[in-house]
């Protein structure tokens, strides 16, 4: 698969080969059933697919999607059952990711954040990376999924998470915009409060190293310079940072359906925190946002 109109998610793709397993919960639909036929044609993975396998193989044969070769987990024909399933297969070191198919994100996620699931001493949260056109790089984008209010310490965690990741794809001293609707500090805004609580906080006690952070921005002197110089602000990071991150969820959801709908834009997601990346699937994704995704996910669980 080669798309020439994201060339940095291409690029993205094209890095990733390898043996690890990506576990594909109750994946009953067309869309998920071509992600997989891409994904091992193109070898970025080894997809195993859990859930009924009757099921799955005459959705396949219906669709004529092939197969071939794909190792099915046979289970009941119950999402939650699947998504149990998916997490012993994680535990047990056989999955080293997973992507939902077409069950409910809270069904994957149930067992997932469960006692006996993949939790670990970090929060759960999400990170979009954007291929952008009118944008000289990648941008990732937090949280626009999964925490919908966070407050301070929350967004500690959601920076922590995204800053690895980002570090995991090479990019080791990220710039960090914390957007609000104004840069101006404003007492009745309480994201602008946060923004200055995170960048005092991070200058005595560094959330991430080598990550520069600042805020509050405004979206549009976060990503202009030139808008930023209008206003007289002073930063490094204005005009080129490596990451947003949003107030909330309502904030970072409507942002990234405007770029995509809107912006042309195209993107790649993954669940950060778990013991593994986890890969939200949208019926209204691109095949190719699912294979980037994909990508980005064992970008992320390779141990090297």
């Amino acid at each position: 698969m080669s798309n020439v109109k994201y060339p940095r998610l291409q690029q993205l793709i094209d890095g990733v080969k390898t043996q690890q397993k990506l576990g594909v919960v109750y994946p009953l639909s067309a869309p998920s059933l071509e992600t997989v036929a891409l994904i091992t044609q193109h070898r970025l993975c080894v997809p195993i697919l859990i859930g009924p396998q009757q099921k799955i193989l005459q959705l396949a044969q219906q669709k004529q999607i092939q197969l071939d070769g794909v190792e099915i987990v046979d289970t009941a024909d119950d999402p939650i059952v699947a998504a149990k399933k998916s997490v012993e297969l994680v535990r047990s070191g056989i999955c080293s990711a997973l992507m939902k198919g077409s069950l409910h994100t809270e069904e994957l996620m149930g067992p997932v954040v469960s006692r006996d699931g993949l939790r670990t001493q970090n929060r759960i949260s999400h990170l979009f990376i954007f291929d952008i056109a009118t944008y000289p790089k990648l941008l990732g984008i937090s949280d626009c999924v999964v925490n919908i209010t966070p407050d301070v310490e929350q967004k500690k965690h959601i920076l922590r998470n995204s800053l690895d990741a980002l570090a995991k794809l090479k990019i080791k001293s990220a710039k960090v915009a914390i957007v609000a609707a104004t840069e101006v500090i404003n007492p009745a805004m309480q994201a602008t409060i946060d923004a200055k609580e995170l960048v005092e906080h991070h200058r005595t006690n560094p959330i991430f190293p080598n990550a520069m952070i600042e805020g509050p921005f405004g979206f549009d002197n976060a990503i202009s310079s030139l808008s930023a110089k209008t206003k007289g602000i002073a930063s490094n990071v204005s005009g080129d940072p490596d990451l947003i991150l949003v107030p909330d969820l309502q904030v970072g959801n409507i942002l990234y359906k405007a770029l995509v709908y809107l912006g042309g834009a195209e993107c790649a997601g993954v669940v950060l925190g778990a013991s593994v990346p986890i890969i939200l699937t949208s019926r209204s994704d691109s095949v190719f946002s699912r294979i980037a995704s994909t990508a980005l996910a064992m970008q992320l669980a390779n141990p090297s």
